[in-house]
């Protein structure tokens, strides 16, 4: 039995995709979060045999094999291009994603909490404690919103509780939340960045339910929007409202062409 060990960055999307990665790759995965192996009954922590003798992985992209290359078409790489993905990466990842054994009660959770859901929009507002903050806008989401169906419910997922606020208070009973704690504050925030297991189980609720909406207005370059539209079986609209201000040397970094 092959077994890999996630040493991903704090943030539970990256975390995911790094799990994504290795069961592409190996029959197990390890984790150094204790929250991860509530979120995921096939997950376990890793043993100091294992941390030494077994292989590490931190990567926030999905792994290509060398026999993925060439099913590569427009990018170098295949991740945060939602419907632009080629086909069978798509296969290749859904398959992957079923070897995640998320907790029954999550599931349970979930499948409550949206079971009257039709037509739901799904926005997710990531605003950055890094420098891309200064790419944050309210007005970019509430312009994606405004172009689609006013009467169509919303829920709303983020990082900020004032910006959560903002929308909470713009958009009134449009907006359904899963109620938890939220702060304004980068070591608190939902993304995972800390290790209080409630509020990685809140942030990974809130990716499930955001997989549940039929259409996801999402964050750029988040791969917590992208993660979940992964969930989504690859099957929700997803519209990315693009900063004004984003880098060119970024958007060639993350998006490189062949």
């Amino acid at each position: 039995m092959s077994v890999a060990i996630n040493l991903a960055s704090p943030g539970l999307a990256n975390r995911i995709k790094t799990y994504l990665s290795c069961l592409s790759q190996f029959d197990e995965v390890r984790t150094l979060k204790d929250a991860d192996t509530y979120i995921f009954s096939n997950v376990e922590l890793c043993s100091e045999h294992e941390f030494n003798n077994c292989p590490h992985f931190d990567n926030w992209r999905l792994h290509l094999s060398d026999s993925d290359l060439e099913h590569r078409k427009e990018y170098k790489y295949i991740d945060l291009l939602y419907d632009k993905t080629p086909k069978y990466f798509i296969d290749k990842y859904l398959k992957v994603i079923d070897q995640l054994k998320i907790n029954n009660d999550i599931l349970e959770y979930v499948e409550n909490f949206s079971k009257d859901w039709e037509n739901t929009i799904g926005l997710h507002i990531r605003s950055w404690y890094c420098d891309r903050k200064n790419w944050h806008s309210n007005s970019l989401f509430e312009n994606a919103i405004d172009s689609l169906n006013s009467n169509s419910k919303i829920f709303l997922c983020g990082d900020n509780k004032d910006v959560i606020d903002y929308f909470l208070e713009k958009y009134g009973n449009r907006v359904v939340i899963h109620d938890q704690e939220k702060y304004s504050h980068p070591h608190l925030a939902e993304s995972g960045h800390n290790n209080d297991i409630q509020t990685n189980v809140d942030a990974f609720i809130d990716l499930l339910l955001l997989s549940k909406c039929d259409i996801i207005v999402g964050t750029y370059a988040s791969t917590f929007s992208e993660v979940a539209w992964w969930f989504s079986g690859c099957n929700a609209k997803v519209i990315i409202p693009e900063p004004h201000n984003v880098p060119l040397e970024f958007k060639e970094k993350i998006f490189a062409k062949l």
